[in-house]
């Protein structure tokens, strides 16, 4: 098993710097940074769906029923993303983490990198869900806290298919035919 590429180094680092314990998919601890991956990526998500039910209940209290059902729409979506995440493919029957064959540094470095940018999509997420609240609670006009909800929505959206390309990555990783 080779160490972690030099190449993705940063990427690791900045994995690190939300996961301390992190340190790429060494050999040994690839189950558990896959647990940790998963793991950040639905704390991050519920961190996001908190702000925007923040809005929606607000909202739905003050009767803007524009802004709840927006804020309901993108919800739903984070609801999506942490499902997905939560039956996504694991290590259990996929030759990357049962050692049926060596794992290559391209290999270690696409995944790691698209760990990070998951990661990185998803603190974006919850960035725009905070300025949504922010916006929401100073009472900004409706048009711009609407704008900041489906920003988040998309940046959520965008992540789910993101991280759903993930399984492509793991399934490259195929045992070697005899």
């Amino acid at each position: 098993m080779p160490a972690v590429p030099i190449e993705v180094l940063p990427y690791v680092r900045g994995i690190q710097l939300v996961l301390s314990s992190y340190e790429g998919y060494t050999k040994g601890k690839r189950r558990e940074a896959d647990g940790l991956i998963r793991d950040e990526i639905k704390r991050a998500g519920t961190r996001a769906r908190n702000h925007l039910s923040n809005i929606q209940d607000i909202a739905f209290k003050s009767d803007n029923m524009d802004i709840a059902r927006i804020a309901k729409l993108a919800t739903s979506e984070i609801d999506k993303l942490i499902e997905d995440v939560d039956k996504s493919v694991t290590g259990m029957n996929h030759a990357f983490f049962s050692g049926a064959r060596s794992v290559k540094v391209s290999d270690l470095k696409k995944l790691i990198k698209h760990d990070h940018d998951v990661i990185e999509m998803v603190t974006k997420a919850i960035n725009i869900a905070n300025s949504a609240e922010h916006a929401f609670g100073t009472s900004s006009p409706d048009e711009e806290v609407k704008n900041l909800i489906q920003q988040c929505q998309q940046m959520i959206t965008s992540c789910q298919g993101f991280f759903n390309s993930r399984n492509k990555i793991l399934g490259g990783l195929r045992q070697k035919t005899k």
